[in-house]
């Protein structure tokens, strides 16, 4: 007992070093606390925006198709058979199903033109697999067989239109030859997603599909699961049960873009970290040595009366621990604060991007929250107390090898 009351006792005596060195690190921490709950936030709210209103939790396409979706071409589509819906079906975890056709257009007000994606929907299933019905803010969603279409709020106001009006959507078939849709504008949305608001008109599937000559051919299903890991599960099911080239794609496959730019995002978190730890660390090394040099006496006359080398390491270890106690349970603190104040009001994303409605590549828009584990919280204690005793090592080392009587007289 005698070391650990020492420790305490020389912890005590310079009170106001103490302090700011924990500070640091209690910054550190509330720095990493506050950026991994922006991220945890984000990563959820864009997770669930991808699959209530874009890829769903599971898609059935031509693996050719699914490499090149992107560009919305018109060839390696799939012929939707029973066959194929018997399969999705006896899926486990399935609650609804669809099929959808992405397309590209040129959208035109009889003034400007716009190039947009189209989307085919089949109005009867659409809203049991996507939210988009609950997002509309007038109108109303297309019925089957008609020539309406809905689109995002903004892209409406960005081309002047209003329920009611006519736009003109020019597309090129499958035999590169051109083909208009003139549609009656009957519902507007305003989503969370912002390409969806931006740059993304619906009409009913078989509309799309005579326009651009494609029989019934579709571009994939979408398929909507019980939850989020059932569609990752399900792929190892449905894979061996469909004709090739078909495949199923679950939702961590058709956010690969997503997920890449979270992972940089969380290196980004830690290389913070450990710079602000870093400092925290200088300043660490800084007060042990101080506190050697304040106390060469002391330490030359408890070498003299025996205490070995060892012991007197693990002094200023732990005091460095002491202090990386403190910062590590005030940043803590102030962390469970900052969440708890980031919740209660949330962070508008146009306050991030001063006013506008940039994104920063997340499909995200409106008030976000964060999001919090306890996992994180002991990574980001435990990671500053290691940091605290391995910055003591070295200085703490320096002090124990010192000669007693040149320590005694070291003045």
């Amino acid at each position: 007992m005698f070391l650990p009351r020492l420790v305490i006792r020389n912890l005590s005596r310079h009170k106001r070093r103490v302090f700011i060195t924990a500070l640091i690190i209690a910054f550190a921490i509330l720095v990493y606390i506050m950026i991994e709950g922006l991220m945890m936030g984000l990563t959820e709210i864009s997770f669930a925006n991808i699959i209530n209103l874009d890829s769903g939790h599971l898609q059935i396409t031509d693996r050719n198709y699914f490499a090149d979706r992107d560009e919305l071409p018109l060839k390696n589509l799939l012929t939707p058979t029973r066959e194929i819906e018997e399969q999705i079906e006896a899926t486990a975890g399935l609650e609804a199903y669809t099929r959808r056709l992405d397309f590209s257009v040129n959208l035109n007000n009889g003034i400007d033109e716009l190039p947009v994606k189209g989307v085919g929907i089949d109005p009867g299933k659409d809203p049991a697999v996507f939210d988009l019905e609950k997002h509309l803010i007038s109108g109303r969603m297309p019925t089957a067989g008609s020539r309406e279409i809905i689109m995002g709020a903004r892209l409406a106001d960005l081309m002047d239109f209003e329920i009611g009006d006519y736009g003109i959507m020019l597309i090129r078939t499958a035999e590169q030859t051109f083909n208009t849709i003139d549609g009656e504008i009957v519902g507007l949305f305003n989503t969370p997603h912002p390409s969806l608001n931006d740059s993304t008109v619906f009409i009913p599937l078989s509309t799309a599909q005579a326009s651009l000559n494609l029989g019934d051919q579709i571009s994939h299903y979408v398929l909507r699961m019980e939850e989020r890991q059932r569609g990752i599960t399900a792929v190892e099911d449905l894979n061996p049960a469909l004709n090739d080239p078909l495949r199923a794609y679950s939702w961590r496959s058709t956010s690969e873009n997503l997920i890449y730019m979270l992972e940089l995002q969380q290196i980004e978190t830690q290389i913070v970290l450990a710079i602000i730890l870093t400092i925290a660390a200088v300043g660490i090394v800084n007060t042990v040595i101080l506190s050697a040099l304040e106390r060469m006496e002391e330490l030359g006359m408890m070498k003299a009366m025996g205490m070995r080398e060892k012991e007197i390491v693990h002094i200023f270890m732990g005091e460095a621990a002491g202090i990386g106690l403190i910062g590590g349970i005030m940043g803590l603190i102030m962390g469970a604060i900052g969440l708890y104040i980031f919740n209660h009001y949330g962070i508008d994303m146009s306050t991030l991007a001063g006013g506008g409605e940039i994104t920063y590549g997340f499909p995200v828009s409106g008030t976000i929250y964060a999001g919090w584990s306890i996992a994180s919280f002991v990574f980001v204690f435990s990671y500053g107390l290691f940091v605290s005793i391995l910055a003591s090592i070295f200085p703490a080392l320096w002090a124990a090898r010192k000669d007693p009587i040149k320590a005694i007289y070291h003045r």
